[in-house]
């Protein structure tokens, strides 16, 4: 029996060029919450993001994992606190500093900024469908935990950041950014620290996913299910390939497996 279900945010509850939740969607996540359901946000995405965008709709969620995995908070606590180490940070600003043309996203817990602003910026902002971050230095990075670092590179600029932070993992999610976030520290273990908390099993999970960094939480729970919209393997390792998120397809898996009428 499912107790507890995990939610991607960009491409699996929000289209890319989307604004929010549909009323469709919006509708059956409340209607999970009044049959017991427990729902867990499972994002790259920073708080500050996911309240300033206004996509969720105001749905509550019983928790959320935010920045991959690294910050996690419920109702009453942040439960999950992993920051990047100082060491990584002042590599990166270095890195920064030696390539100026670079724009990077420096994301903590309640606030994020950008070193600079270029035509790469404005695009991946589009697609985010979020205002463009204030900007700061980057050394603005050694006053605070940060969580989840963002260069707007390319896979043949990629490199200068990964040899750079040597305790750190990376994971790509569109062909201009990707996040560099603590080593060991993707969005399973926030979901392990999740299902620990709320006392879950596998076999009482269920996942929803579209891109690459969904893959091992699809792989995690006792159903996996992967968007139309979303990459071909994780399609290969899904229980299920549903609708896409402009068909709500998170409507149609539910009904699919009778977890809603």
């Amino acid at each position: 029996m499912i107790k507890g279900i995990f939610f991607d945010v960009d491409g699996t509850l929000v289209p890319a060029h989307g604004r929010a939740i549909s009323d469709p969607l919006r509708a059956d996540l409340l209607a999970l919450r009044a049959r017991g359901i427990r729902i867990f946000i499972c994002t790259g995405r920073a708080k500050q993001d996911l309240i300033s965008t206004g996509m969720l709709r105001d749905v509550p969620f019983d928790a959320y994992i935010t920045l991959n995995g690294q910050c996690c908070f419920d109702g009453k606590e942040v439960y999950r606190d992993i920051p990047i180490p100082a060491e990584d940070l002042k590599n990166a600003i270095r890195v920064l500093r030696e390539h100026p043309h670079i724009a990077a996203l420096m994301e903590s817990s309640g606030a994020s900024r950008l070193n600079r602003v270029d035509d790469r910026v404005e695009r991946v902002f589009r697609f985010l469908h979020t205002e463009i971050y204030p900007l700061a230095e980057p050394e603005w990075m050694l006053e605070r935990n940060i969580y989840q670092f963002v260069p707007l590179v390319d896979e043949s600029e990629e490199r200068l950041f990964f040899s750079a932070m040597p305790h750190c993992d990376h994971t790509r999610w569109h062909p201009e950014g990707v996040d560099i976030m603590p080593k060991g520290g993707r969005k399973a273990d926030g979901v392990r620290a999740t299902m620990e908390r709320f006392g879950l099993g596998r076999e009482e999970i269920m996942a929803f996913g579209d891109g690459e960094n969904d893959d091992v939480v699809l792989s995690m729970a006792g159903l996996s299910v992967c968007m139309g919209n979303g990459v071909d393997r994780v399609k290969a390792m899904a229980d299920y390939v549903t609708g896409s998120v402009q068909e709500d397809g998170v409507c149609q898996a539910l009904r699919h497996f009778g977890i809603l009428d």
